[in-house]
């Protein structure tokens, strides 16, 4: 079982830094997405779960965050960003996707490990879910 777990864990690593090194090249830090307009398959969620309670809750996922090498998940209603901030309202369309560069990503999301609603939980299962939703958001632009 222990040799599962490792197996599972190394596939998990290997798959976030495909993504990091896709998203370095396309010169994207972070890319979020409105789960309501974009049109996949299903909706990215994952079980997150306290790390100093014992709880668990299901989280939206709305995009990826590449922070210093470290890749996050961008929680729907929980982290400090909105939609709204990337487009004037009456004026512009609304985007399905945004896609920021690692500057921009920085100035306006910050750090994860300091503000709620960035998280590197979820199963590979998960992962591989969320995936999916990146390479379909890139198709969304």
């Amino acid at each position: 079982m222990e040799n599962t777990t490792k197996e599972t864990a190394l596939l998990l690593d290997r798959a976030k830094a495909q993504i990091v090194e896709n998203m370095k090249e396309k010169g994207i830090g972070a890319i979020l997405w409105d789960n309501s307009r974009a049109g996949f398959h299903f909706i990215p969620e994952i079980l997150h779960k306290s790390e100093t309670k014992d709880k668990e809750r299901v989280a939206r996922i709305m995009g990826l965050y590449n922070y210093d090498g470290v890749l996050y998940l961008v929680e729907e209603d929980r982290a400090p960003v909105h939609f709204s901030d990337f487009y004037t309202e009456g004026v512009d369309v609304p985007p399905v996707v945004v896609t920021l560069t690692e500057d921009v990503a920085v100035r306006d999301l910050g750090d994860p490990a300091k503000v709620k609603g960035y998280t590197t939980q979820g199963s590979l299962e998960e992962w591989l879910s969320i995936a999916d939703c990146y390479f379909e958001a890139l198709n969304e632009k």
